[in-house]
């Protein structure tokens, strides 16, 4: 697989170092946290989550439109808010043209039986499946962290166990993990309640430490952040519905209706970037083209010290 549309072009600029611009081999763009309603229901009774949605692929249209279509997407769970059969069927008819891969996680708010039979086509699997998707550059598995009926995470011993049998067998481009409750410290008290069990975050830790493991992609906090697991890059999405605001006061919990996503870069010789995309009516500021850009550079020479 390459990535579609004109490859990136860094308008033929220097670099600092002399080397070509570093270019990825694979991007991802990271959505999470849909929580598509019943046509007609509204989250939290104030959301429409289905135009929020449709405001973030937009913006991943007008990027392919630039030359800047991803390679893969992954939707990190709740992508429903109760399990929807046909909201499973329009969130596929909303991201599936956005990239040629297109990579599904099922979260508390999912319900797994609808998740396996729309999004997976299973009816075979009552219990998590472990997902893999081995593509050229990277293989990408999907761990399922949900406890039927309840909203906190828990990945079940037998899984991880599936996890860790996968990952015996290293892929040439590394692997990238998702799953919905991120494995990190949550950022606000309900979430503290319904986050990852702990038992599980390390165990977690365990099977992928040491592993070809590159990233580990979550969602479930509504709010884009970062950290480390078993010292693995752990990059969470924001929801593309709403925002957790984790500067309320104390034993408060406060939200905004605000839309974002993540842009993961996967490089041929190991490195990463991750950059927040949010989605909002921000005002253009300035917009250089490659003259522009050219003229910035002139103005300040790279000298020898």
């Amino acid at each position: 697989m390459t990535a579609f549309g004109p490859p990136f072009d860094p308008a033929g600029l220097p670099t600092p170092d002399g080397l070509p611009a570093e270019v990825p081999d694979l991007v991802i763009a990271h959505l999470s946290d849909t929580h598509l309603t019943t046509t007609g229901v509204l989250y939290n009774a104030v959301i429409d989550p289905a135009a929020a949605l449709d405001r973030v692929a937009a913006a991943v249209v007008r990027a392919a439109g630039d030359g800047r279509r991803p390679d893969v997407v992954v939707v990190s769970g709740d992508l429903t808010d109760s399990g929807d059969p046909d909201a499973y069927r329009r969130l596929r008819a909303t991201v599936e043209p956005l990239a040629p891969v297109v990579v599904y996680a099922t979260g508390n708010h999912d319900v797994r039986a609808v998740f396996h039979t729309e999004l997976l086509g299973r009816t075979d699997h009552p219990g998590p499946i472990l997902q893999v998707h081995s593509l050229p550059q990277v293989r990408v598995v999907v761990l399922d962290s949900t406890v039927v009926l309840a909203g906190h995470g828990v990945l079940e011993p037998g899984h991880l166990e599936e996890l860790a049998t996968e990952l015996r067998t290293p892929h040439p481009g590394g692997t990238v993990l998702v799953l919905h409750h991120a494995p990190l410290p949550p950022p606000s008290p309900l979430l503290t309640y319904f986050a990852l069990d702990r038992p599980s975050r390390a165990a977690l830790a365990a099977v992928v430490r040491g592993s070809d493991v590159r990233i580990i992609l979550a969602g479930h906090h509504h709010l884009a952040g970062s950290g480390l697991l078993g010292g693995i890059p752990v990059a969470v999405a924001a929801s593309t519905a709403i925002r957790t605001d984790p500067l309320a006061p104390p034993g408060h919990e406060r939200t905004y209706g605000s839309s974002g996503f993540n842009l993961v870069r996967l490089y041929p010789d190991g490195e990463l970037s991750v950059s927040v995309i949010p989605v909002d009516d921000a005002p253009e500021i300035f917009h250089l083209d490659p003259a522009d850009c050219a003229a910035v550079v002139g103005a300040h020479p790279i000298t020898s010290t």
